[in-house]
């Protein structure tokens, strides 16, 4: 089986377990067989895609007695929604892998919003490598504001997308803050040693990431907040479906107007610009300071005209 399609098949184990829990072996294997892609499997090959699940994934989907079936333990919600953002990439690598066979007919069915996603791309396996190895990597970091380069020698940690753009998280030589670099601002990019920085010895700055949107975690006083929106119920359906934050939690009853969406987030500058794109479909109830800086920013867009 190729990887493509066993990640494919692992995911969607993960995405039943997660919309039923306490869904038995059975119902999985029913489930399974729903895609057309999917052969049927055995029991025993289930209860081994559990097994890797588990290790390889650190998604703890285990028997639950009280419900008579699996579920997937609730702190391991960061790892599922990363697993999961994984699988969405590797359908489209085999698409994408798959479209080589004819290129012109690909790019007749498939329109890429923004090409430049791919900018920087091929050094993605090489940061890659020297996370995997704990190598140190040099590059030059171009900033296009102010027309400079600069050299920086880091021990990357880990690598983000967000927003069709790809980062390099790492901690600079001679640092103990962890920084994060835009891989197409990058050039002459090559490994540069070990090193001896040890990934443990940052996960608490890492994890900071699960709790904002974005790149910025270093905005006001850094602290998770609960942020309650009243949102105009037909714009609920594009949050159901591409949910700002992994925390987002909707709450609506077929025939209301308006449903409320929290979140447990650092409301950075980033998440604010998401509730500015809502304009008049979104209203924040709490915390009151929020709503009041919202308020004073739709105040001066509106100024402007």
């Amino acid at each position: 089986m190729s990887t493509y399609a066993k990640i494919s098949r692992l995911g969607k184990i993960v995405s039943l377990i997660e919309h039923k829990p306490g869904i038995s072996l059975a119902e999985i294997q029913e489930g399974l067989s729903h895609y057309e892609e999917s052969k049927p499997i055995s029991k025993r090959t289930l209860e081994r895609d559990l097994a890797t699940i588990r290790s390889e994934f650190f998604i703890q989907a285990e028997y639950n007695n009280a419900l008579q079936g699996y579920k997937i333990d609730d702190s391991a919600l960061d790892e599922t929604y990363e697993f999961l953002k994984l699988v969405e990439f590797a359908s489209v690598g085999k698409l994408l892998k798959d479209g080589k066979t004819d290129l012109s007919k690909f790019s007749d069915l498939v329109e890429l919003d923004d090409s430049s996603i791919f900018t920087g791309i091929h050094l993605v396996k090489k940061i890659i490598t020297a996370i995997l190895q704990q190598q140190h990597i040099r590059f030059k970091h171009i900033n296009y504001w102010e027309n400079t380069e600069k050299d920086y020698t880091i021990t990357p940690l880990r690598i983000k997308e967000y927003l069709n753009r790809w980062y390099v998280i790492g901690v600079p030589h001679k640092s103990k803050e962890i920084r994060t670099f835009g891989i197409d601002r990058l050039k002459d990019l090559d490994t540069a040693g070990a090193s001896m920085i040890k990934y443990k010895d940052y996960e608490e700055q890492l994890n900071r990431f699960h709790k904002i949107i974005g790149l910025n975690f270093n905005e006001g006083d850094g602290k998770t907040k609960r942020i309650k929106l009243r949102v105009f119920h037909k714009h609920l359906k594009y949050l159901q479906s591409l949910p700002l934050h992994r925390s987002q939690q909707i709450d609506w009853q077929r025939g209301q107007e308006h449903g409320i969406v929290t979140y447990r987030i650092v409301p950075n500058y980033e998440f604010k610009i998401q509730i500015l794109k809502m304009h008049c479909f979104a209203e924040v109830l709490e915390p009151s300071e929020l709503r009041e800086e919202i308020k004073s920013m739709l105040q001066e867009a509106l100024d402007q005209y």
